[in-house]
């Protein structure tokens, strides 16, 4: 049948005139991100109290996770494919420090069909993590910087699907990358604790700083099997141990906390999906303080303000008293190539293995170790003494860790 004005009901000419910019179907592109269907039920058959605000959610704290078994770095420079190692770690962590539930998108099967998520996944229970198959394919993977900017447009479509379906059921959420790390802090062991006070406070939004960590010398070893690292006589490179944690590995941050006021560009959040219908990567793009009207601010005795201004519910984390994010983004060994140089004081190369400087603090007498090695990274404390500790010893309980 022809969709026409008589049998559809809208026509775009009339309603907008001849300079409309609805694009044509085919060329959309971006229909998959509209929402057009209520929430589909959770797989763990829980049930959503429709409409009743006096009823608790299943659900306080869950995250999203768009994720595949391997993938390029942006760019297309480097193949990494660690991520069944790492998920299964990253689940580990954050079940353990307070989220109900993980809903992982396993977008595996966009780059192949000989492996996915499955196999990692099978160890948690339904009541822990859901797995959406999510073989769909980004636009394209260029780095940011670039004329064409990268469009991972799969992500972004993910990120909508988990709000719009699993959003209703819980209280919190948020959609982040397996090397991002939310690490409760101070008194708080629970991230539940940190978004229950957050709320208390009137925080719908709950902001993370993001800076750049690298892996701990100590929690290397040499490798001289990768091509172009030298040869297992002479390595001239070094990668993370096995039986190493990633969280562990990479407390070694570029930044100590609290971090730089830069470091909110690459922020992530975790949010109430009741106030944030609508979320994109490092954004809450619509929320209810967004599309209030004025007759609604008005009867409620508020300002209502014409112009955009910042949301006044989103507050940052106070990372020393209550969470910080650590960003473990992986290196491939080759990264490392020369380090034995490129380490060392005084020298102007980029060096990406960590010297922790000694007690935290950088000291400006003392700037390197007994071997020349530049001091350039601050570590988490309570991930030393307390986080680390304990997800080795919950990933042995699974049997998740090597």
């Amino acid at each position: 049948m022809n969709i026409t004005q008589d049998n559809f009901g809208f026509e775009p000419k009339s309603r907008w005139g001849d300079r409309n910019v609805l694009p044509r179907f085919e060329a959309s592109g971006r229909l998959e991100n509209v929402p057009v269907c209520m929430p589909a039920k959770p797989a763990e058959n829980i049930d959503l109290p429709v409409n009743d605000k006096t009823t608790n959610k299943p659900h306080t704290l869950v995250a999203c996770l768009w994720a595949s078994s391997s993938f390029h770095t942006r760019g297309n420079e480097k193949k990494v494919t660690d991520t069944a190692i790492r998920i299964q770690e990253w689940i580990e962590f954050h079940l353990m420090s307070g989220f109900d539930h993980i809903y992982v998108y396993d977008n595996s099967g966009a780059h192949t069909n000989e492996t996915s998520l499955v196999e990692a996944l099978s160890v948690y229970n339904i009541s822990e993590v859901t797995r959406i198959d999510w073989p769909f394919l980004i636009c394209n993977n260029n780095i940011p910087a670039h004329k064409n900017s990268g469009e991972r447009s799969s992500q972004y479509a993910a990120e909508s699907s988990c709000n719009r379906r699993f959003g209703p059921y819980t209280e919190w959420m948020g959609a982040f990358d397996a090397d991002e790390y939310l690490i409760p802090m101070g008194d708080h062991n629970s991230m539940k604790d940190v978004v229950k006070k957050a709320h208390s406070k009137g925080t719908n939004i709950l902001s993370f700083r993001s800076t750049r960590a690298i892996p701990n010398i100590h929690y290397t070893q040499t490798d001289g099997d990768t091509k172009r690292c030298g040869s297992p006589q002479s390595p001239k490179c070094r990668i993370k141990r096995a039986n190493e944690t990633f969280l562990e590995t990479y407390n070694c941050d570029l930044h100590p906390i609290p971090k730089p006021e830069w470091a909110k560009r690459a922020k992530k959040q975790l949010y109430r999906p009741e106030y944030v219908p609508s979320h994109f990567v490092h954004y809450a793009t619509i929320t209810k303080g967004l599309i209030e009207t004025y007759r609604e601010a008005t009867e409620q005795g508020k300002h209502y303000n014409i112009r955009f201004k910042d949301d006044p519910t989103e507050h940052f984390t106070d990372e020393v008293n209550d969470a910080v994010m650590l960003h473990t983004k992986s290196l491939v060994s080759t990264d490392t190539l020369n380090y034995e140089s490129a380490c060392k004081l005084n020298n102007t190369d980029k060096c990406w293995l960590g010297f922790p400087f000694p007690n935290n603090v950088k000291n400006e007498g003392i700037l390197s170790d007994a071997d020349g090695y530049e001091y350039n990274c601050y570590q988490i404390e309570k991930v030393n003494n307390y986080w680390g500790p304990l997800l080795r010893s919950t990933m042995e309980k699974r049997g998740t860790r090597s």
